[in-house]
């Protein structure tokens, strides 16, 4: 048998040995590959409430939540609705999720930390999905010496600075802060260097 024709032997040899091995394997590699690829395909089920619980209390681990703040986390999962609200009141009855406590705490956090007015605790609550009308209101005198603190410590960060555009960056930043516009001013006039200054 000449060179050319062995060879010739020896690749229809080969193929016929590639195809026997395809019809062996095809249709199991095929099905396999067709079922996972249904398994990619096809929509997962949405998370029971036991699912959605877990969920909620690893959000819970992070920091504290609102009730509206796990609500979303949970529709982000794609919960359905009646199950987060099932969720939701159990944790609510297990006193996991208490809003009015919440509320009462991130104020005082915000008021004493952060030295922030009224409006701008109020404005962080409601942030939260948080509702400030929960909160006892402050004695007007809390308000006005947080104030004083905060446009203190802001005036000593502006010593290089004319007094008339300090106290205009003064009024803005207090406002900002969330003080009404009586505690800004008085917070200004109780700041206002005495005497004269030297640059």
């Amino acid at each position: 048998m000449s060179e050319p024709d062995r060879m010739a032997g020896v690749v229809e040899l080969s193929a016929w040995i590639a195809s026997k091995d395809d019809d062996a394997r095809g249709p199991v590699q095929q099905d396999g590959a067709s079922a996972a690829s249904d398994e990619r395909d096809a929509p997962s089920a949405p998370p029971d409430e036991e699912s959605a619980r877990s969920i909620a209390l690893r959000a819970l681990g992070r920091r504290a939540a609102s009730r509206q703040e796990l609500d979303r986390a949970l529709e982000r999962r794609e919960v359905e609705p009646e199950v987060r609200e099932a969720v939701l009141d159990r944790l609510e009855r297990e006193g996991l999720v208490d809003d009015a406590q919440l509320a009462q705490d991130l104020a005082e956090r915000l008021r004493e930390r952060k030295q922030l007015g009224e409006r701008g605790v109020a404005a962080e609550l409601r942030r939260r999905g948080l509702d400030p009308e929960v909160l006892e209101r402050p004695d007007d005198g809390d308000e006005l010496e947080r104030a004083i603190e905060a446009a203190a410590d802001r005036r000593r960060r502006m010593g290089s600075l004319d007094d008339e555009t300090a106290e205009r960056r003064l009024a803005g930043f207090l406002q900002r802060r969330g003080f009404g516009g009586g505690a800004v001013r008085m917070a200004i006039e109780r700041t206002r260097p005495r005497g004269p200054r030297f640059r």
